[in-house]
This record gives structure tokens, sequence and C-alpha cells, in this order.
């Protein structure tokens, strides 16, 4: 099990290095600062079964823009402490800014997912490996004549999602409370509709700390960097300021 995760922490690190030194050669389109602010919460039922909820609400331009409202449900499976599964379903309601491209008009995604979370130690550090299915229906826009843009009908795609997620503890306080580093590296791929890989479409770089009330409770502020391929050798980088709230229960 130890070489498996070895394995896949080295081909992943070589995608990522060789994706980014490639982006060193395309046109870059810089974002102004995104402000984005997540819920985490997830109840426990039993050892084997627990349900969780995300909400996410993204702002564009330093919180001067609506951009991306997102609410993703799952219920969870725990093989062991090593080993989880995932069925979510994510409702999406997006509105690009500038310096995207797409019609700035708001659009909605419907997906439905599979996950499955691996995790391990190596002393003091704790690594998670997140593999993400997404099966996914989302709205199509046309131009009208005048030059305004309307929704015209829904199409299907897949999508692969990989994170790579490392934490840390910083600091244990005199009353228990815990100071911790987190960080991740998430790789996107389009896939074709037999699932083989078709494009890279996006990647996440986040370097953030975090306070721990206590086991079940926390909270995180952290920089990241989004990366999105527009197509014709261009891509969005786009800075964003992230706030993320967790709180867990036990049935």
């Amino acid at each position: 099990m130890k070489n498996l995760f070895k394995y896949i922490a080295i081909t992943m690190i070589t995608i990522f290095s060789f994706q980014f030194s490639n982006a060193q050669n395309e046109t870059i389109l810089r974002d102004d600062t995104n402000t984005w602010f997540t819920m985490l919460n997830r109840l426990n039922i039993n050892s084997k079964w627990s349900v969780s909820n995300e909400l996410h609400e993204r702002l564009g331009a330093f919180m001067n823009e609506q951009g991306t409202f997102l609410w993703r449900p799952s219920v969870d499976y725990h093989v062991n402490n090593m080993i989880e599964f995932s069925f979510g379903y994510s409702y999406i309601n997006n509105k690009p800014n500038d310096p995207n491209p797409n019609p700035k008009i708001g659009v909605v995604e419907n997906n439905i997912w599979e996950q499955v979370l691996l995790k391990h130690d190596i002393k003091k550090v704790h690594f998670q490996h997140r593999f993400r299915q997404e099966n996914r229906w989302f709205d199509t826009v046309g131009q009208n004549l005048d030059g305004s843009y309307t929704k015209t009908g829904t199409d299907y795609g897949n999508r692969f999602r990989y994170r790579l997620t490392v934490n840390t503890t910083v600091k244990k306080l005199a009353n228990g409370d815990e100071l911790f580093f987190q960080g991740f590296d998430e790789i996107w791929f389009s896939q074709t509709d037999k699932l083989a890989p078709k494009a890279f479409n996006r990647n996440w770089l986040y370097l953030g700390l975090g306070y721990k009330f206590n086991p079940k409770t926390n909270l995180q502020l952290g920089y990241m960097n989004q990366w999105d391929v527009l197509g014709n050798n261009t891509f969005v980088s786009t800075p964003i300021i992230q706030t993320t709230f967790v709180r867990n229960f036990d049935l």
C-alpha cells in the first residue's frame, strides 16, 4: 500500500510539473482577486457511514461580482481509517467574469459524482489522495442576432479530478486548540464518452493556515491560484482568498 501511495504521488507531481512548465509558454490572462467562502459539514452516523454537505459562495473582483454558488451533498462509506468511498450530487450556478471571454450569463450545472479517498501518514504529515469522477449536465449558451446571449439547451460531459492534500500541526496551544497548515494541488481533465482523458481543464494550488477549536471544528484562511484553460494556448490565472469553516457532528 505504501508503494502505491508513493507511485501515485510521484506520478501526479510529474503531471503538475509538466502542466506548469507548458503554461510558461502560453498566453496568460490575469483575473482580479476572487474571494471564496466555504462551509463543510459531516454527520457521522456510525463507524461505517456518514453524510456530508458543502456550501460554496464564490465572488469575483474582490467581493464585487457574483461568481459561483455551489451546493454539494454526499453519502460516504468508510472501509477503514485509510479508505473512503462517496457518492454525491452537485448543483452549480455560475456566472463567468472578466477576463474569461465566456458570455456573462448565469448557467447551471447539475452533476452526479463518485469518489475514492485514500489516506496515509508520513511521520507527522497527513496525506489524502482524492479521485473524483463527475457526470455533468450543464446549460449551453447561444448568441442572438442583437448580440445578447440566451440559454439554448443542456449538454452532457464527463470530467475527472485528482487532489493531493497535505496537512500537519504547526503548534499545539495550551488550551488544547491547534494551529495547522493545509495545502493541496488539484488537477482537472475532461473526458470522452468512454471516460478516456481528453484535455487538461484546470489546476488549483492552495496554501492555508487553520485554527482547530476541537477535532470536529476548524476555521481556515488560505490563498489559492486557479489556472483555467480557454483553448488556443490561452490560460486564465485567478488569485483567490479562501475562507473555509468546518463543523462535523456525531449522530
